[in-house]
């Protein structure tokens, strides 16, 4: 009896392979979710809705957007890292969910709990006030020195490239503000039009339209000087700038999801990013469609967390 238990084991295991490999030639079978762990009217959130109509052409299957915004992506990120790993429903966010997040705020996972697939776009960040309050970078930094933690900035989340830009600009110019978080670049936004904020750091896809109006004004970009807000200084003009704080933003997708399904994953997402409307749309938000692959994605996880690693060492920041 216990010869014919484990032969009849040892046949259920042989099996394994070809019931995942099974599965993974069905993807997809159903409407596929991009869960977006922002709030809605975001950077990470229209790239999201402009990627998702191409990739339904690519797939064959509808793609929706699903928002989760808070605590700094972690809920959204949770949904995802506890999903059925068949590739139907992954995560449209930037790196910093898995790299930043975790050294932040207490959560169940880390940047060894995802799996990558592949970065889509890149999108600079501005910094940015609400119009008749400072008039260049260098009064907004003389003003936070004379008022250390007295001058609030918003930003769309913890452990998003919108922290790391707030965390660089004080690095830069060794000054400290008053951090506020919020759940996206939308209500930011709202806020700093309303005045409830004059300071904040976000994608120029964003802000752009908000500059074009005059209701905020761009202090600063960080990068490299960007020839559609010609004039405006980088914030390496303060000193040398330790830290590439582009927008990335690309999919990541369970931890166990087949090698075959993340295949057809990239294969999409590459054909996606060739189509006219998607590519018209990221243009006109000021960004660029960028694939990188999955060592590219994990890559860039690892060098925000290799950076969040150093500041909470330096005591620049410190987990709730």
């Amino acid at each position: 009896m216990q010869r014919r238990d484990i032969l009849r084991a040892g046949g259920a295991l042989a099996t394994l392979p070809l019931i995942q490999r099974a599965g993974a030639q069905s993807f997809p079978s159903r409407t596929v979710t991009l869960l977006v762990p922002y709030a809605a009217g975001g950077n990470a959130d229209i790239t999201a809705r402009l990627f998702a109509e191409a990739l339904t052409k690519t797939l064959g299957q509808p793609v929706i957007v699903d928002n989760r915004g808070g605590g700094g992506g972690a809920i959204g990120a949770m949904q995802v890292i506890n999903a059925k790993p068949d590739g139907h429903t992954v995560l449209f966010s930037a790196p910093g969910v898995f790299s930043v997040t975790p050294h932040l705020v207490k959560v169940g996972y880390n940047l060894n709990s995802i799996r990558p697939v592949c970065l889509v776009s890149k999108t600079p960040l501005v910094l940015v006030v609400k119009k008749g309050k400072y008039k260049s970078l260098q009064e907004l930094v003389a003003a936070a020195k004379a008022n250390p933690g007295g001058v609030p900035m918003g930003y769309s989340g913890l452990g998003t490239p919108n922290h790391l830009a707030l965390l660089n600009l004080e690095a830069v110019g060794q000054v400290r503000f008053t951090p506020i978080a919020y759940k996206g670049s939308g209500p930011m936004l709202q806020d700093m039009l309303a005045g409830q904020i004059e300071v904040g750091a976000d994608q120029v896809s964003t802000s752009k339209p908000y500059i074009d109006s005059g209701d905020l004004v761009p202090l600063a970009v960080f990068g490299p000087p960007l020839a559609l807000l010609p004039g405006v200084p980088t914030v390496s003009s303060l000193g040398p700038e330790p830290f590439d704080v582009t927008t990335y933003l690309g999919v990541a997708a369970p931890k166990e999801t087949p090698d075959a399904v993340v295949a057809a994953l990239q294969k999409a997402a590459r054909a996606a990013m060739e189509d006219p409307k998607l590519i018209a749309g990221i243009a006109k938000l000021n960004s660029a469609l960028q694939f990188g692959d999955a060592a590219e994605y994990d890559r860039a996880m690892r060098n925000e967390n290799d950076f969040v690693q150093k500041m909470v060492a330096s005591g620049r920041i410190k987990a709730d």
